[in-house]
């Protein structure tokens, strides 16, 4: 299974960040993702099913940003508290995925041994917010009308556009 990512931050607005990654398994996809705004961001595991099925599609997420925790129906939206719906097997996968993300495209302005990450963002002058994204992995997007972007090849946007609309972004975590 090769997991897909789409990462995105805007230069106007200094501290959103957008982030994903997902793989897909039958119908169904599983994945992480981060959204900051500002001192606020928000970060959970999802699970859509039925995603490439002919049935309703619901999409599942952690309430907070651990897999075996207590999960939540955001569509249809519903405020009950579920057992995590993935397969035990999903849940290391996306586990062991999450880090790898993490350690390859973000850092936190909280982390140890940002150093270089610190001084590369000053040097363009760019400040340090609570999630940022890599410096070496920043000079790789696409830069175009303020939104720097990256994204696999083969990705389904369709993904992405389901989460910005379907989210519940007001259950933000406050910086840590």
């Amino acid at each position: 299974m090769q997991p897909k990512f789409y990462i995105s931050c805007s230069r106007e607005k200094l501290g959103c960040v957008f982030a994903l990654f997902y793989y897909e398994s039958n119908a169904d996809i599983y994945g992480w993702h981060i959204e900051a705004k500002g001192h606020y961001f928000s970060a959970a595991f999802f699970m859509i099913e039925n995603f490439y099925a002919n049935r309703a599609t619901r999409l599942y997420r952690s309430i907070e940003d651990d897999v075996y925790g207590q999960w939540t129906i955001d569509y249809p939206p519903t405020r009950d508290e579920i057992r995590c719906p993935a397969p035990e097997e999903a849940c290391h996968e996306l586990e062991r995925l999450q880090s790898r993300f993490v350690e390859e495209w973000l850092f936190f302005q909280d982390d140890p041994n940002i150093a270089a990450e610190v001084i590369a963002y000053r040097e363009h002058g760019i400040p340090v917010q609570e999630v940022n994204i890599r410096w070496r992995r920043m000079n790789r997007m696409e830069k175009r009308n303020g939104l720097w972007s990256g994204m696999a090849t083969g990705i389904d946007l369709n993904i992405v556009e389901l989460l910005r609309k379907y989210w519940r972004l007001s259950e933000k975590v406050p910086a840590r």
